[in-house]
């Protein structure tokens, strides 16, 4: 059961890391990544090399997230973005 809890907390993290990096990119920050991570940590009660590490571990994923929300209007469109990324070809 604790296997769960810690992926359904990494998922939680991704999901969060993914709505500041799409508002960063809104915003024309010059560097989201750095400022998602910054976020991560100080919002999370995460140490910063953690948090900057894993926004540099899960790049792609965070930025698959912040695309699929920025193209839904609501969380069954989230959910249909997410899974169009999943059956994505590599």
């Amino acid at each position: 059961m604790e296997n769960g809890g810690g992926m359904r907390e990494t998922k939680t993290q991704l999901v969060k890391a993914a709505r500041m990096y799409a508002m960063c990119q809104k915003a024309a920050v010059p560097e989201p990544m750095d400022v998602t991570g910054l976020a991560l940590a100080a919002f999370e009660d995460m140490p910063l090399k953690q948090a900057l590490l894993f926004v540099q571990t899960n790049d792609q994923n965070i930025k698959d997230l912040a695309w699929a929300l920025r193209n839904s209007n609501s969380a069954g469109e989230f959910e249909e973005r997410v899974k169009e990324i999943k059956n994505l070809p590599n």
